[in-house]
């Protein structure tokens, strides 16, 4: 129910406010099926904070002020609520404790009043809350399984391969225990028949099981390898060119934990587990039958352990998808502080922090623990009791064998099949609840993999490369990161002439990367407008529009490899002579020098480089690309001033008519330059 008239709503509250009961009539369809809209009403009482459980159908206005709604509250934390309509399928809404106006006490549906606190009402809410849970859970799954669809994608020929040679090793494996049957039975004289026959066919049976081994072992191996591969690639290259404001939000050891362990979960679902479920329900329903076949009631007692499981299923999979869920953000948490720790190794050391990175390392993994172990139990408990009814099972199997073998009623062959199959029924059902746990676990990591593919991607497809160089105009650009804070940049109007020469300077914290970021379209103005103007054309900046621009950002940006890896990523066409063209006019020609010249190897950001060298490397990297823009972010910073002076010369001789935007603090690079922008 939605309030479209903020008066009435103001009113209601006020009354609420005051001590009031307000009756409101139901509007839309949203707490269908029970109240209708136009029909129905619902009475409204001012509520306490502590009074807000879930359940409860409050009237409050939702997370940015925009609407007003009278929903259920399906779940809580701390002061945060998330509301949602009986009658809606998806959709939820979010609010704080403070934004509710009252909290219903009575509903009246065809003339008849209900109390919110009588048998009728909290035998519905009961209802509704299991219904709510269980519709949310199928449409999380039905999302998911259309993830994990998609993810098989080109692997699903190899699934049904494994799925086929399991079931060929489940028929094998019967058709040993009905011969194993038949020869005990030839050896106690209870059969007739050749021994060494059924010998010859319990042998090619093993040989055939051990092949059928080898090849699940075989089909598994390549499909594991294949799998993650795809996945992997999928998720990498979506993230490569995810738009950079979204990514943002996601710390870098978080992004590597989720292509991690989270595709590493995937796989081993569509690999292996998939595969074993769909064997092990086959094998099941196989053995059960053949059971049947010796002795039509005997089975049932072994199975009926089975409606506990399913009992226990429900309550199971909800906690284990908490710990898992916690699990996975702790191996995040610990990622992240061990990658930070060693990118930033050297002002780890530098400030005498070594012991304090390890603490807060050895707490996030004393937090792991307990969640683990917290996992471990709640599992093993589950377990015994499980293979305690299983044991059960299995000793009244012997006890009724024993009692028919004494009276003659079955073999001694009968007997031994008793006791092997057995096993055959109840390890399926062991092991199919043994998947549930890493269904929980998929489930968790498809969601966190699809946070990550949820970020929109930037369309590249098209690049837009501008005749000539352009000039480039920002008309009354206004930008902020957070539209609670002042912005960055305020009605900014600014043109950078075709081939000037341009310094951006200005204090700390004024826009001048923001600037850049903008005109790479890394991030886009809230109002006005960027373009490249090139003669009569004109075009919006874009990520198509990239490709006009080089950029050289402040700080070591070099990746490992060889410095020949490096230079090609700036354009992998340069002969070498484009190379050293580039190197000489970036002031690299000591690169020549090392002992292996373009192809000595470098460590993860320049290791092995000074921080002046790493930057000028980077420098002739972006020289060996053609564009039209060269960005240069504090890209000199860590130059003597006499090398930083001779570098922007060479640059603007190599790069003649082309265009150059400067961020620096260096007033000497800014009075070499055509114009100044201060900001």
């Amino acid at each position: 129910m939605d309030f479209d008239n903020e008066v009435l709503f103001d009113e209601i509250s006020a009354l609420l406010a005051g001590g009031k009961e307000v009756s409101v009539t139901v509007k839309g369809h949203s707490m269908m099926p029970f109240l209708v809209g136009g029909r129905d009403r619902v009475t409204l009482r001012r509520c306490e904070d502590g009074s807000i459980r879930r359940g409860c159908v409050v009237l409050a206005r939702v997370s940015g002020g925009e609407r007003v709604v009278l929903h259920r509250v399906i779940r809580r934390s701390g002061d945060k609520l998330v509301l949602q309509g009986d009658g809606n399928r998806v959709q939820t809404e979010t609010a704080d404790v403070a934004s509710v106006a009252g909290v219903a006490v009575s509903f009246v549906r065809k003339g008849k009043t209900y109390p919110a606190q009588g048998l009728v009402w909290r035998a519905y809410s009961l209802f509704m809350a299991a219904f709510m849970s269980l519709r949310r859970l199928l449409i999380k799954l039905r999302i998911n399984g259309g993830y994990i669809k998609q993810a098989s994608k080109g692997y699903r020929g190899g699934i049904i391969l494994s799925c086929a040679i399991g079931i060929t090793a489940v028929m094998l494996s019967l058709a040993f225990i009905y011969y194993s049957k038949h020869v005990i039975d030839m050896a106690t004289g209870t059969a007739s028949g050749s021994i060494a026959s059924a010998l010859i066919i319990l042998a090619v049976i093993i040989i055939l099981q051990l092949l059928c081994s080898a090849a699940a072992t075989w089909v598994g191996v390549r499909l594991q390898i294949g799998l993650g591969n795809s996945l992997r690639h999928n998720v990498f290259s979506h993230i490569i060119s995810g738009r950079w404001a979204e990514l943002e939000q996601f710390h870098t050891g978080d992004i590597v934990n989720r292509l991690e362990r989270d595709t590493a979960s995937v796989v081993s679902l569509l690999s292996g587990s998939l595969p074993a479920f769909v064997v092990s329900f086959v094998q099941f329903v196989v053995a059960l039958a053949f059971f049947c076949l010796l002795d039509p009631w005997l089975p049932w007692l072994v199975v009926a352990v089975f409606p506990l499981l399913l009992l226990a299923g429900r309550f199971y999979t909800k906690k284990m998808y908490r710990y898992t869920r916690q699990i996975r953000k702790s191996d995040s948490l610990i990622q992240s502080t061990i990658q930070e720790s060693l990118q930033q190794r050297v002002v780890v050391k530098a400030l005498e922090q070594a012991a304090g990175r390890v603490g807060t390392l050895d707490s996030q993994q004393s937090a792991l623990r307990s969640q683990i172990m917290g996992r471990t139990r709640f599992s093993i408990l589950s377990r015994s009791f499980i293979s305690a009814a299983f044991a059960i099972g299995y000793l009244a199997v012997f006890a009724w064998g024993v009692v028919l073998l004494s009276s003659g009623a079955i073999t001694f062959g009968t007997m031994a099949a008793f006791l092997q199959l057995v096993g055959k029924v109840q390890y399926p059902i062991l092991d199919m609840a043994r998947i549930v746990p890493s269904l929980v676990e998929v489930l968790a990591s498809v969601d966190r993999l699809r946070e990550l593919e949820q970020v929109p991607s930037e369309d590249e497809s098209r690049r837009v490369l501008m005749p000539c160089v352009p000039d480039v105009v920002l008309d009354n650009v206004t930008f902020t990161y957070d539209a609670s804070e002042r912005p960055v940049l305020d009605g900014f109007s600014y043109v950078f002439p075709a081939g000037s020469c341009t310094a951006v300077v200005g204090v700390t914290g004024r826009g001048k990367t923001t600037l850049i970021r903008l005109l790479l379209a890394f991030v886009t103005p809230v109002t006005g407008r960027i373009s490249l103007v090139c003669g009569g054309e004109c075009r919006d900046v874009s990520p198509q529009t990239r490709c006009n621009f080089t950029y050289v950002p402040q700080g070591n940006t070099l990746f490992s490899g060889t410095i020949r890896d490096n230079l090609l990523m700036g354009n992998p066409a340069a002969t070498d002579d484009d190379i050293r063209r580039a190197l000489s006019a970036a002031e690299a020609g000591f690169v020549y020098s090392l002992p292996a010249g373009i192809d000595t190897r470098i460590g993860e950001q320049g290791g092995r480089l000074s921080e002046g060298q790493a930057q000028r490397i980077a420098v002739a990297r972006a020289l060996l690309r053609q564009s039209h823009v060269l960005l240069l972010d504090e890209a000199t910073s860590s130059l003597d001033v006499a090398t930083e002076s001779r570098l922007i010369g060479n640059l603007r001789r190599e790069c003649r008519g082309k265009t150059f935007i400067i961020v620096t603090h260096h007033e000497a690079v800014a009075a070499a330059c055509d114009a100044v922008l201060r900001l």
